[in-house]
């Protein structure tokens, strides 16, 4: 079985920009070469069909704002949000990926704006956005606490930011950390019994082969099971966080008017049971939270030195 070797954060900082350079999100979800029309057309599309009461509200808080994503992708959000009148930045850490994302509002005939940038050190001033967002990225970040903080330094005062995180508190780390990775653990260790991965899914298989070709760990399991990952140089996931709620707040620790929800469900298989053990042990763990105004802030610190 394969050893590991932790690596620092500047090599795990560059195999991620590898990885996503090579595995654009969402490029490998429909039958079309990555970068044409009928690419971008037909993962927008399926992107369409999770659009939700929540997601209309989100966008109805994002009017009259300044905002910017933090992670952007292929520009999925970027294509909504800009469609719909939003004053819209995207950032991304990878440069195919916003070759990919300028092209795809090219495609749309939308005005665009990205800008190459890491997510622990954002190449913009204090305070300079109504709103923040970045949606399942900052938990691949090493260097998670900084990448929080700089979302909000960013925003405005009475501004709000809305992150989402893989939920630790799930259904699906449940399943990978207690029964996937026993599991691969033992199919390494007793190689007979990788006859189990004929009858278990494409995931699975995937999830063993880069184990056993680039190491098994715990760390390793988890990360790679929620993105596409399969064995070979940079074809999966170096890093992924799983965050409480909890310890969400303490991130963001400093905002206030909290919120939360959760959602996405995978391999439940109870589903008469699905929407409510989505709402409480779905896989994204979504947060929106304020800002405090600088007016109130500056008498809360006031109150602070007065005690």
């Amino acid at each position: 079985m394969p050893t590991m070797q932790k690596p620092s954060n500047t090599e795990t900082k560059k195999a991620i920009r590898r990885y996503w350079d090579a595995h654009p999100i969402s490029t490998d979800s429909v039958p079309h070469e990555p970068g044409t029309r009928e690419s971008f057309e037909a993962i927008y599309a399926k992107w369409k069909e999770t659009i939700d009461d929540r997601r209309m509200q989100f966008l109805a808080d994002c009017r009259g704002k300044e905002v910017l994503e933090v992670g952007c992708g292929i520009g999925k959000d970027a294509r909504f949000l800009t469609e719909n009148g939003i004053d819209y930045t995207g950032l991304d850490y990878s440069f195919r990926t916003l070759q990919l994302a300028q092209k795809h509002l090219e495609f749309a005939g939308l005005r665009k704006r990205f800008v190459n940038g890491d997510a622990t050190s954002l190449p913009f001033g204090d305070n300079r956005f109504g709103l923040v967002m970045s949606i399942g990225v900052l938990h691949h970040v090493p260097g998670t606490a900084e990448a929080c903080r700089e979302a909000m330094r960013v925003a405005r005062p009475g501004g709000s930011v809305r992150i989402m995180f893989y939920n630790r508190h799930s259904y699906h780390y449940a399943l990978v950390n207690y029964v996937v990775r026993p599991l691969i653990w033992l199919m390494l260790a007793l190689p007979p019994l990788r006859a189990l991965l004929r009858a278990g899914p494409e995931k699975l298989r995937q999830m063993f082969a880069v184990c056993k070709e680039d190491g098994f760990s715990r760390e390793r399991v988890l990360a790679i099971s929620a993105d596409t990952s399969f064995a070979g140089q940079d074809n999966f996931i170096p890093h992924s966080g799983f965050y409480t709620e909890k310890e969400m707040r303490r991130l963001f620790d400093g905002m206030e008017e909290f919120r939360f929800f959760r959602g996405d469900l995978k391999y439940f298989p109870l589903t008469f049971l699905r929407k409510f053990a989505e709402a409480r042990w779905g896989f994204f763990l979504t947060m929106t939270a304020r800002k405090p105004d600088q007016e109130k802030a500056k008498s809360s610190e006031t109150t602070d030195k007065h005690r």
